[in-house]
């Protein structure tokens, strides 16, 4: 069995993760993505969403920001604005966030681009992963 992969996950207020994984799933601005110990060197833009790692072949989940993500053969480096283990998130909270942002997004008015649309979007997707993290 390969050796599993150091994951750390960064936050501007510091380190909020660090723990050893067997594999990680993350959320990438072009889909959800999975590293196995030995994987190629990867570079990613990640979006808000869940971030699943199995730790001693219990999968775990927690929600991430948007941020940034760097893999490689022995190490899964997730530096994203966000970070909240199921434990800390008040999930009534996070479902009436989802709501609302579900409700601005249908609210909108012209085309779906520019400042506002991505920012309505990235609201939903901070509150969808919390939600889903929370039922975890």
């Amino acid at each position: 069995m390969a050796a599993p992969l150091k994951l750390e996950v960064a936050t501007p207020d510091g380190l909020a993760l660090s723990t050893e994984a067997e594999m990680v799933t993350a959320p990438s601005v072009s889909g959800e993505f999975g590293v196995l110990p030995g994987h190629l060197p990867l570079l990613a833009a990640t979006r808000a969403g869940l971030l699943k790692y199995r730790v001693s072949g219990k999968e775990q989940v927690a929600a991430v920001g948007p941020g940034f993500v760097e893999a490689l053969p022995d190490k899964v480096l997730l530096l994203t604005d966000a970070f909240l283990q199921p434990s800390a998130i008040d999930r009534a909270t996070a479902e009436n966030e989802l709501a609302a942002a579900e409700r601005a997004l249908g609210d909108l008015k012209g085309p779906y681009e520019g400042t506002e649309h991505e920012e309505l979007a990235r609201a939903l997707d901070w509150a969808r992963a919390r939600v889903e993290a929370s039922r975890a």
